[in-house]
């Protein structure tokens, strides 16, 4: 086993997934932990009403800076890993003045919708009207912060890109929660903090690009500007842009649907289970964070064996460190959920279920992310609806039958759906199969 292991180290392109996909995983462990810190604060310190106004304000506000980036941010991932391999880098200079100039114009937009509309959206979701009316002010923060981090990833700066997008809010949010608190103790706490962290991160994600992308940077003379016409850009970042949407209604779906058909106190009970599970998906997140760059590249460079190669290398490492987290979390679901109190162990079933989604997506490998980085996106964007479609009808049916479990059920049937459908449409695509089960050869 050593000596097998020291030899696959020996080939760059799996020891470049290993060691900065390594480095990611520990940041995405570190992230996840804070989360889970950061949810039990909430839940303790201010119960299951202040929990689920802070969980409202999120997606609130994640909904206007969805909608206000256009997609742009992954869009940003993969040229500019393609302009920086090739040198190009007054290219990544005109490209970035455009999105950002667009991004500006429809974050400001989404604000004035909010908060001109602010009782309307708190009307339809059961928010609090002054907490979206604050979000309208947030928008933008919200749309560079995350435009930056994603182009952090394009450089490949792999390390800073898993702080920002695992650490840095939850970081800042506890941080600032503890300064609050001195002064006011309320339920509106948790989404003062929220967008407090926001606006500090999102400062620090541009300051750390711009550092990066200034140290990277070699001035070419004889470089062959590429100038992308706006109308490129947007007609591939909108359906990026659709794909992102139909991943928040994934994600999203059954707590929206929970709250309506249930409790707040079943909607706080699935949201710590699926805080838990997503343990699981920490290998996924940060094997993608390196691998995703890679596709793009080779990709680009039209190496189609050593983009085969690196596909199966990175779902191995994927599957054989989700598996064991997966039995962890089944032998001890009651255990782990009951930390937070004795009325969150009914969750222990849904638990399971929604681990269980997360190992069937490892052994699919980095479907979505190889779609996305090589031209695929209209495919990866049709799948992603079907799979929503799926998941809203499920959740329909099943919650009413039976509660938080049925949520995590048709997570589970439509996380599986999704997962396996792109498997078969990168081989027609490709010609091979991602995903990794031991013992099974791959065509």
């Amino acid at each position: 086993m050593k000596e097998k292991f020291l030899k696959a180290m020996q080939d760059k392109d799996f020891s470049e997934l290993f060691k900065k996909g390594g480095l990611s995983f520990v940041i995405r462990i570190g992230g996840q932990v804070l989360g889970f810190l950061l949810t039990l604060i909430i839940a303790n310190y201010f119960g299951a009403q202040g929990l689920g106004d802070y969980v409202l304000s999120i997606v609130v506000l994640r909904i206007a800076a969805l909608v206000s980036k256009l997609g742009m941010d992954t869009f940003s991932i993969r040229f500019i890993a393609s302009f920086a391999k090739q040198g190009k880098w007054k290219s990544i200079q005109i490209f970035r003045k455009k999105i950002i100039f667009i991004l500006t114009v429809t974050s400001l937009i989404s604000s004035l919708v909010l908060y001109y509309f602010s009782f309307e959206i708190a009307a339809i979701i059961g928010a609090k009207n002054e907490h979206i009316r604050l979000n309208a002010f947030f928008v933008l923060p919200m749309a560079f912060f995350m435009l930056h981090y994603q182009s952090l990833r394009g450089l490949k700066r792999i390390a800073e890109f898993s702080f920002f997008y695992r650490m840095s809010q939850a970081t800042f949010s506890i941080i600032s929660i503890f300064i609050i608190t001195q002064f006011i103790m309320d339920g509106n706490v948790p989404v003062y903090a929220y967008l407090s962290s926001l606006a500090i991160v999102s400062v620090l994600a541009v300051v750390s690009f711009r550092y990066w992308f200034n140290k990277k940077k070699v001035i070419n003379e004889f470089e062959q500007v590429e100038d992308l016409a706006l109308s490129k850009i947007l007609t591939v970042s909108i359906p990026l842009m659709f794909a992102q949407s139909v991943q928040f209604i994934m994600a999203w779906t059954d707590k929206l649907m929970l709250g309506n058909m249930m409790s707040s106190e079943a909607v706080g009970i699935y949201f710590t289970a699926f805080k838990l599970s997503m343990f699981a998906s920490i290998s996924l997140m940060a094997i993608n964070s390196i691998a995703s760059p890679k596709f793009a590249e080779m990709f680009g460079e039209e190496d189609f064996e050593g983009l085969k190669k690196v596909v199966h290398q990175s779902t191995k490492l994927i599957f054989l460190s989700t598996l064991p987290l997966v039995i962890i979390f089944s032998i001890f679901s009651e255990f782990l959920l009951g930390m937070f109190g004795e009325e969150f162990r009914v969750g222990s079933t849904a638990f399971i279920y929604l681990a269980i989604g997360k190992l069937i997506s490892s052994f699919s490998g980095s479907v979505g992310g190889l779609l996305q980085m090589t031209g695929k996106q209209v495919i990866f964007m049709k799948i992603l609806f079907f799979g929503a479609i799926v998941n809203v009808i499920l959740n329909f049916i099943l919650i009413p039958k039976l509660g938080i479990e049925g949520a995590a059920l048709a997570s589970m049937i439509s996380l599986s759906t999704w997962n396996l459908t792109m498997v078969y449409f990168v081989k027609k695509e490709f010609g091979f199969y991602t995903f990794y089960i031991p013992f099974v050869k791959r065509k």
